[in-house]
């Protein structure tokens, strides 16, 4: 009985397919498509889906609470603040059971809904934050001002306390040489940090392998691969130092790789679909944003029953097997 599982596990890989080792322990909701920065590394912005009714979303977060609660529940978009009705949507995730977290960027933040956010129980707000100085900040994120409205966020986020805040980085060319400062500027404050790698602009884009030859802030040079290096070295040593940096060293460190080859597989197991879900703003069940959904929130089917049926197991499986670089994404790195 103790190998059954393993021979199991064998057999449905010959027939390429791979179940999940039970439900999913993250739930990533995307919200909303709209956002209002042009930023530099994203095109959501380009978007023009309309958000779902909040009956719709009341309706999946009281299933998905019924199969897979308690986890964790990421409010994503877009912008979800965009949404007026987003501190009630997170409010019923939580009191259905679930860990509740939700990015911004903060230019949304005024002082109600901060409190508004921290009164509905959510536990961990990512603020977007890519760099240390006002000029990257503005620059990465297409609109002066977006340094000082993310930083005023979070203060806001820390009045009203209850909850954590973590700042959200994507690093790349333009901005490895400020993370020192960044470290800094989060330990002064008690915040934590969380690494994102740069990728593929986000958005209503097909996968392109070769995304990264045209990428505004990829690296082109010699020197800006040292100084990612040594930006990822240290933020490596901060963590193994049982610091504020969220990410694993084993991400960190695979993130130098990428930089160079980004094209490459660089053998790291990715977590789509084997523990996350990811529900999209038009409401599709996905594994990976990258790849076709498994199904619609809309069909009668049971989710139990979506997460196990054939054609998930087959897209399991491709993920599984997959060599792009998306798995060091935070929602996909395990």
């Amino acid at each position: 009985m103790v190998r059954r599982p393993a021979i199991m596990d064998r057999l449905l890989d010959r027939g390429r397919l791979r179940r999940a080792p039970g439900r999913p322990r993250q739930v990533h909701l995307s919200v909303t498509d709209r956002c209002f920065l042009p930023c530099q590394h994203c095109d959501i912005w380009k978007n023009e889906t309309i958000d779902l009714p909040t009956a719709f979303w009341e309706d999946a977060i009281d299933r998905l609470a019924e199969w897979c609660a308690p986890a964790g529940m990421n409010f994503v978009g877009g912008e979800p603040l965009l949404r007026k009705d987003l501190e009630s949507l997170m409010g019923r995730a939580v009191r259905r059971g679930f860990e509740v977290s939700f990015n911004t960027n903060g230019w949304l933040v005024t002082e109600a809904r901060a409190k508004a956010v921290a009164d509905a129980g959510v536990s961990i707000a990512y603020v977007s934050l890519d760099g240390a100085t006002v000029e990257t900040v503005d620059r990465s994120r297409g609109r002066a001002g977006s340094h000082d409205k993310a930083w005023s966020a979070i203060e806001r986020f820390l009045a009203a306390g209850s909850l954590r805040v973590v700042v959200s980085c994507i690093i790349h060319a333009d901005n490895a040489h400020e993370m020192t400062d960044l470290i800094e500027q989060c330990r002064r404050r008690g915040l934590q940090l969380v690494i994102q790698p740069l990728y593929q602009n986000f958005g209503n884009n097909d996968y392109d392998p070769d995304w990264w030859k045209t990428a505004h802030y990829f690296p082109r040079s010699p020197e800006s691969l040292e100084r990612l290096d040594d930006a990822l070295d240290r933020l490596t040593a901060e963590r193994l130092r049982g610091g504020l940096v969220c990410n694993a060293p084993q991400q960190l460190q695979a993130m130098k790789a990428h930089f160079r080859e980004p094209a490459r597989d660089n053998r790291q197991m990715c977590r789509a679909g084997h523990s996350d879900l990811s529900l999209d703003p038009h409401g599709n069940i996905r594994l990976c944003y990258f790849l076709e959904p498994i199904g619609h929130l809309s069909e009668p089917t049971p989710l139990p029953m979506i997460w196990d049926r054939f054609a998930t197991l087959r897209r399991r499986w491709e993920v599984s097997r997959c060599d792009r670089h998306c798995n060091l994404l935070n929602c996909n790195f395990g």
